[in-house]
């Protein structure tokens, strides 16, 4: 019984070290061009607590809306 625990614990320590390596190993995203930042005014609020945020740079005209309490922001009028 005392083998049968030890070999579980050493596969979850494996595999926890595995995950971790792996997380490790991938790559940060690229710096964005300097040349493609526009300057913008987009509002949202969060439609769950209510936090507002207003984006005054991002490389497209319409950025993706930020999520915030794990729900996408909506846009404020």
């Amino acid at each position: 019984m005392q083998i049968a625990i030890a070999i579980a614990i050493g596969v979850a320590i494996v595999a926890a070290t595995l995950w971790v390596v792996k997380m490790l190993l991938i790559p940060q995203p690229e710096e964005p061009d300097p040349d493609q930042v526009k300057e913008i005014a987009v509002d949202y609020r969060c439609i769950v607590c209510g936090m507002r945020l207003t984006i005054t740079h991002a490389q497209d005209e319409s950025p993706d809306a930020p999520r915030h309490c794990r729900e996408d922001m909506v846009e404020a009028p």
